[in-house]
């Protein structure tokens, strides 16, 4: 005989079930449509408001944040702004009583992960602000030595997820905070690309001994246009402090999916003026078959002043088109040459080009080629067409010469 239990008789658990069972029973005896419509019903009235309440609490936290921001800049900003414009190299302990002299006196000598966290966008906000000459470096590495920045941003890279990984790498880079090469050497094979690339160029930017270790041709360092400004300012550093600089040779036969890179390259071989590598670089752009490389290293040479190359470039122009005529008059330009044999190659080569930007650029050319060379300029002007003396005019007035048309 079936037993039955009597509503006194149920538990309070067993009834919540009983009475769940029998809403859901009793929904499925309606036609599908109409539960179909109440399902889509319900769960708009339940997405809407919980929208509508993560927005809102959203909002709030961003409120606070920026709230939050505001009080650490209102406390330290003037203190920071004080340290870094001291013309005096300050000791560790003067930077850390005037830092801790800003906090309440109730509050600990340590810093919170999240007051680090302000402070390192008021830093780097400050690091913007400040250029090389008004900024005192050592005052700065004091701060971040006495804040711990370094420590706090290598317990985020080891106790953090991939995101915040990233974001505390290029905090490190922007903030100019030397971390432990071990930290970057752990993530330098990651599977995360972004991951992987941000450890790279910070190993390569803060490591002192050997920042090229994940440039070399057995590595499979993939170049970014993110890491271009990077990478610059670490060839900088080294330079301004007298430390070893790349072999930028072996960097241009680096093997990269784009030339980026080896564009990248050549334009800091010419900044920073290396002539022992002109050879190297001459003799790499005989051999190269891409005419975007040939012309960057051309300018480059020209900048340095490679008159080497001058009968083998101009021998280049007859058959050569665009970008490269362009570069061979640019670097014949830099060059500095004077006297009739290069006036007279301008003058061919201005009659032999049809595009708008190579004739501004020979006849720029020209113009900066000594007295023989304005004779020429004028003497074009004088034969040529009413609507191309425009160009003319365009080059004589420094006003409007920027040479923009070289690019």
């Amino acid at each position: 005989m079936e037993q039955t239990y009597t509503f006194y008789e149920l538990g309070y658990l067993e009834y919540l079930w009983y009475f769940v069972y029998s809403l859901y029973y009793e929904f499925l005896e309606y036609p599908l449509m109409i539960r179909l419509c109440s399902v889509i019903l319900i769960g708009l009235i339940l997405i809407i408001p919980t929208t509508v309440l993560l927005f809102f609490i959203r909002n709030q936290l961003i409120i606070r944040k920026k709230n939050k921001l505001k009080r650490v800049r209102e406390r330290y900003s003037g203190v920071f702004r004080e340290i870094l414009k001291n013309p005096n190299n300050l000791s560790e302990d003067i930077v850390r009583e005037e830092i801790l002299n800003c906090r309440s006196k109730k509050s600990s000598s340590k810093f919170s992960s999240s007051e680090l966290e302000l402070i390192s966008k008021l830093l780097a906000e400050k690091v913007q602000d400040y250029n090389e000459r008004r900024l005192n470096r050592h005052n700065y590495q004091q701060i971040l030595y006495v804040l711990n920045i370094a420590g706090w941003l290598e317990d985020r890279i080891e106790k953090g997820s991939v995101t915040t990984c990233i974001r505390s790498f290029q905090t490190a880079q922007i903030l100019d905070c030397t971390l432990r090469g071990s930290v970057a050497t752990r993530f330098a094979y990651h599977r995360n690309k972004e991951l992987r690339s941000v450890a790279r160029s910070t190993y390569t930017l803060t490591n002192r001994e050997d920042p090229f270790r994940y440039m070399e041709p057995d590595t499979d360092f993939l170049y970014h246009d993110s890491d271009g400004p990077a990478i610059h300012d670490m060839l900088l550093y080294r330079r301004d402090n007298n430390m070893l600089m790349p072999n930028f040779i072996d960097w241009i036969k680096l093997d990269q999916p784009t030339n980026k890179f080896r564009l990248f390259t050549i334009d800091e071989i010419a900044f920073f003026n290396n002539t022992e590598l002109s050879d190297e670089l001459y003799d790499y752009m005989l051999k190269t078959n891409d005419t975007q490389v040939k012309g960057r290293a051309i300018r480059a040479l020209g900048k340095m002043g490679y008159t080497k190359m001058e009968d083998e470039i101009c021998a280049m122009f007859a058959n050569s088109a665009g970008y490269m005529r362009a570069s061979i008059i640019v670097a014949l330009r830099d060059l500095g040459l004077r006297g009739t044999k290069i006036v007279n190659f301008f003058k061919e080569a201005y009659t032999l080009a049809r595009r708008e930007k190579v004739m501004m650029t020979i006849l720029d050319a020209l113009y900066c080629c000594g007295e023989e060379g304005r004779a020429v300029f004028y003497a074009l002007e004088s034969t040529a067409l009413e609507k191309d003396k425009l160009r003319f005019e365009h080059i004589k007035n420094t006003l409007t010469n920027d040479r923009a048309y070289e690019r």
